[in-house]
């Protein structure tokens, strides 16, 4: 039986996987996407699906390392010129996230949000073709210097805390696990209980099809705005026409921080842009996921070739995108993988929904009672999209959430007018 119906504002991996645990659970279910399903930020990550993500962006000792990156040619970060002072305020917030009690803090937080994440897409996926574009079969981190791989102290502090498995290899044991990589790396840790998707952009499109085939309805069009009464919303503005709702979910990606503004809430999401490149025939490809622990990057074997993806590029949500950041990647490439090919090469650039804290934004919109915000995943989406898919089915229906949400409140950045 029905309990009712809810509209997701979102077709990415957070949206698909709100879609399919809201129907579980009897919900009638309608995506609207301004774009294509998968197309967004899930079209273009490196697939790691990381139970081990515990450890943020934002830690001690990050800030000394930040300038280099910005001023260093070819660095991992970047900030596109006249958006400086536009960020400023998001990274202030950062830097305020970057001691040791806020880190250690965010890093329970993630363990919480990440590690059931094999079981939820298990659960999702289970009788359908997209189940076998999940593998658990471990991530790779290198380094060309020696201890680099393992990360600060305090990162290792976190995943100790959080029972993550890793093993330490020497250069020996790199060579031996990844023979097409460079000899250049000195240090290696192996997390081998993280995993991958084989091709993020077929897997949302194959949970956005089961989703159909359970009755949802998807629908193409840009949300523009909302008609509430001051305390639930009414309708939404769907290429200006309003439609009526009876609940609705933002799970909209880097474009959310506009939607809960016009609902009342501002929060300082930040469109992170990455870039990738995908090798069609690259001639080597590891076996596994391997971040490069020094340029930042990911560089992972997918069923259509080799995909690097990384890089950080402040610049707002509609500048052009700076293909020389993408470039950045094929020399990577080349330096990374001594015999690999180039022939055909793709690349693309994308928005990350990113929050100073490296949380996202998940609960009950504060200012409407039939409102919810799952949004602001950064560089996590795929590894915690179907948890908190979970998460809003349970809020939606009015149950316990399997998972203190707390940590994730809209609210929790105050009122800043800088936002």
């Amino acid at each position: 039986m029905s309990t009712g119906h809810v509209t997701i504002v979102g077709a990415g991996i957070v949206g698909v996987s709100c879609a399919l645990w809201l129907q579980r659970a009897g919900f009638q279910v309608t995506i609207v996407e301004a774009g294509a399903v998968g197309e967004g930020a899930s079209f273009g990550n490196a697939g790691n699906i990381s139970p081990g993500a515990v450890v943020p962006y934002m830690i001690p000792g990050v800030l000394k390392e930040a300038p280099g990156w910005l001023f260093k040619p070819g660095g991992p970060l970047a900030v596109r010129p006249g958006y400086f002072f536009k960020v400023l305020p998001w990274l202030r917030a950062a830097a305020k996230a970057s001691t040791r009690d806020a880190a250690l803090k965010t890093s329970r937080a993630m363990h919480a949000l990440h590690r059931g994440t094999f079981e939820a897409y298990e659960e999702l996926t289970r009788g359908t073709d997209a189940a076998t574009l999940i593998e658990r079969c471990g991530q790779l981190y290198v380094s060309e210097h020696p201890q680099g791989a393992l990360g600060s102290p305090i990162a290792q502090t976190m995943r100790e805390a959080a029972g993550v498995r890793s093993i330490v290899l020497s250069e020996n044991d790199i060579r031996d696990a990844e023979p097409a990589l460079a000899p250049t790396f000195k240090s290696g840790v192996l997390l081998p209980d993280n995993g991958r998707c084989k091709n993020p952009h077929q897997l949302v499109r194959g949970l956005a099809f089961e989703a159909e085939r359970n009755g949802a309805r998807i629908l193409r069009g840009k949300v523009t705005g909302f008609a509430t009464d001051g305390t639930h919303v009414q309708g939404i503005a769907i290429d200006g026409s309003v439609q009526p709702v009876e609940r609705v979910v933002i799970a909209a990606g880097a474009a959310s921080g506009a939607l809960a503004a016009a609902l009342g809430t501002r929060v300082p999401l930040e469109a992170e842009r990455g870039y990738h490149i995908t090798i069609e025939n690259p001639g080597v490809t590891p076996r596994i996921p391997v971040t490069n622990s020094d340029a930042k990057f990911v560089a992972a074997p997918m069923n259509m070739g080799l995909r690097l993806a990384g890089t950080a590029e402040f610049a707002g949500l509609d500048a052009p995108p700076n293909w020389r950041r993408a470039k950045l990647l094929e020399d990577q490439a080349r330096r990374m993988f001594p015999g690999v090919t180039m022939d055909t090469v793709t690349r693309w650039m994308g928005n990350r929904p990113s929050l100073p804290d490296g949380l996202p934004v998940l609960g009950v919109a504060p200012k409407h009672a039939n409102a919810f915000f799952a949004f602001g995943n950064s560089h996590f989406g795929m590894t915690a999209g179907p948890v908190m898919g979970k998460l809003v089915a349970e809020i939606v229906a009015g149950a316990k959430p399997s998972v203190d949400i707390a940590p994730f409140s809209p609210t929790r950045f105050g009122k800043t007018a800088s936002w």
